[in-house]
């Protein structure tokens, strides 16, 4: 295998015969098949470019710089064997030497090569630099003068210093204008051979220029760019070394993190079609209120499952993709694998969209029906309350749980919640609240009439259902029944601990929480319920600290306006306490942190520890 374009002559003795009349190459440290015609044509070529700038100044240089340009164009045909036709296109845009004229960089040279249009690049210009050449390699991308960019930069380190990073960033991530293609890239120019050549020239000419013509202060901020740099591409090396070590562990998580997605997506799909009972917490909402969309979707279903598919498989097949691409370093999908998974995935979102729009206004009108009940027959002042047992509910359940009866006539929804408040007169009542949703009034109005709930009253205890019924050929319209139970007040209720996650933010005097008022009697006063236990437990926390801030009055630590504003401390170690006041004022030993008080004063004091 020879490098072809590289030395004076060709040897055809060390080409390898891959197949009959097919040779193989190394053009720009790439390797190409190439049939015998094309070869032949392709070396005279190149040839005829090494004989025209064999007297140029850095003939090497731009023999290199024409092969890697070479190479880029076969590249990019992406073809496995290179025919003559192949050849002829690269001639046509690289140029031939006769129409190259004297080597000056005028219209005869560019004429040939409009039919490569090139776009402008961004690069670090390698001349035209205080530091990294940022602001150069900016200054040719936009075709204006780098010192707008230089003045813009230095300005914005005075505001927030963000221009900094953002020079930083640049610096990394754009490449150093080394190569004569890169020059011309930079500027926009076509890359051929014939321009190739004069960027060469123009590099050595400028190299040398700058070298006389720049002042000791640019020498010395190039000097420390030059350093900069250095450390720079040390850490990218690095970091493109520790790339290449997790690339591999990023594939498998890209993998595991898809196939995961999959499967639940997969799960989905199938619960709401087959209609499979799920007990995961929130997922039986989620289902039911699909179901109930799908069920009056003008379109038949199949399409929305579809429209889920695409939108949410292609990303997740991607994913997948991505991973095994990232662990086994295959290649790159084409371009036309691409651009059809992006149409179906369009096609999904469109319809992913009309069902999430319609699905948003299936339920966006709402009605309530309430009904209010007189508990007459409770005999004592205490009302005990109890949840109904029911094999397929249970206390502990905090999420939706909808099951069908089992003649099928009905369905049970567990949406149940209760408060409690101050009744109106003498007696209990118990309201009952039913909600529904619907696309419009009259069909949520509908759907909450057909809501049935029940309770049973025995004398002094009360006994509800943790449940509601519905007709079984009603979908779930997110019905929900609200109860509040009105307590006379001076009378009582009895919480059984099955209501701990039955109960919703019941307002008391003591501010205890629903969980824990559960297992107590609760009593209604004028501010609402109260418990005695909980009314002590307050007041004896309240008079210890009361007890704290009289024993320092009575041992004159602060005086009483400043009791307002003390501040007590205890120790990391809980050897001393710190007492002080917020202007600072002490009245035993001062010391910088304030007033210490060894722990063995605090029996005196009567302070338990615990308070601070």
């Amino acid at each position: 295998m020879e490098r072809l374009g590289q030395g004076s002559s060709i040897n055809h003795k060390k080409i390898v015969k891959t197949m009959k009349k097919t040779n193989t190459i190394n053009l720009g440290g790439i390797i190409f098949h190439v049939d015998e015609d094309a070869f032949t044509q392709l070396q005279n070529y190149l040839n005829a470019i090494r004989s025209y700038f064999s007297k140029s100044d850095g003939q090497e240089e731009i023999i290199a710089d024409i092969e890697s340009r070479i190479a880029e164009i076969f590249q990019e045909k992406k073809i496995s064997i290179i025919t003559i036709a192949q050849v002829d296109d690269v001639i046509a845009i690289m140029g031939k030497p006769e129409d190259y004229g004297d080597g000056e960089h005028d219209e005869k040279n560019t004429e040939p090569f409009v039919k490569e249009k090139r776009t402008r690049k961004i690069f670090r210009h390698p001349y035209d630099k205080i530091l990294g050449g940022v602001c150069g390699g900016l200054g040719a991308y936009f075709n204006m003068d780098p010192v707008l960019f230089r003045l813009g930069f230095l300005l914005t380190m005075f505001i927030g210093g963000f221009g900094f990073f953002v020079y930083l960033i640049l610096w990394v991530i754009a490449p150093l204008a080394d190569r004569a293609s890169d020059h011309l890239e930079m500027h926009g120019e076509p890359v051929t051979a014939g321009t190739i050549g004069w960027a060469v020239a123009s590099k050595i000419e400028d190299t040398v220029t700058n070298e006389y013509n720049q002042s000791m202060v640019r020498k010395i901020l190039a000097g420390i760019g030059t350093i900069f740099g250095f450390f720079i591409e040390v850490l990218k090396r690095i970091f493109i070394v520790l790339g290449k070590i997790i690339k591999p562990l990023i594939g498998i998580i890209f993998l595991i993190l898809g196939f995961v997605a999959t499967l639940e997506l997969s799960f989905f799909i199938i619960a709401s079609f087959s209609g499979i009972e799920h007990e995961f917490h929130g997922f039986q909402e989620m289902t039911n209120t699909f179901d109930s969309i799908l069920v009056h979707f003008p379109l038949h279903q199949i399409f929305v499952f579809l429209g889920l598919i695409l939108f949410i498989g292609i990303p997740l097949f991607q994913m997948i993709y991505l991973g095994i691409r990232m662990i086994f370093n295959m290649a790159k999908q084409s371009s036309a694998v691409k651009s059809s998974l992006l149409g179906m995935w369009v096609v999904g979102l469109i319809l992913t969209i009309f069902f999430g729009i319609y699905g948003i206004t299936y339920f966006s009108d709402h009605s309530r029906i309430e009904e209010m009940a007189t508990l007459e027959n409770v005999k004592s002042d205490t009302l005990k309350i109890f949840l109904t047992v029911h094999d397929n509910f249970y206390w502990d359940e905090r999420h939706l749980n909808i099951v069908e009866t089992e003649d099928g006539e009905h369905k049970l929804l567990s949406n149940v919640e209760m408060d409690v408040a101050r009744s109106y007169d003498s007696q209990y009542h118990l309201k009952i609240l039913k909600r529904a949703s619907a696309r419009t009034f009259r069909d949520a109005k509908g759907y909450a009439k057909d809501i049935s709930y029940h309770y049973y009253l025995d004398s002094g205890q009360l006994n509800l259902d943790q449940y509601f019924e519905i007709s079984s050929d009603d979908p779930y319209q997110r019905q929900s029944v609200d109860l509040t139970l009105f307590v006379p007040t001076g009378k009582s209720i009895y919480l059984d601990e099955s209501l701990k996650y039955f109960i919703y933010d019941i307002k008391n005097t003591t501010n205890t929480h629903d969980y824990k008022m559960v297992g107590h009697n609760w009593t209604m006063g004028d501010d609402g319920l109260f418990n005695e236990f909980f009314e002590k437990r307050i007041s004896r926390n309240n008079t210890k600290n009361d007890n704290a801030i009289l024993k320092l009055m009575d041992l004159e630590f602060l005086d009483t306006d400043d009791i307002k504003n003390i501040d007590i401390h205890k120790s990391d170690n809980g050897n001393t306490i710190t007492v002080k006041t917020q202007d600072g004022k002490t009245f035993v030993k001062k010391t910088k942190e304030g007033v210490r008080i060894p722990v063995e004063a605090l029996e005196k004091l009567e302070i338990d520890i615990n308070l601070f």
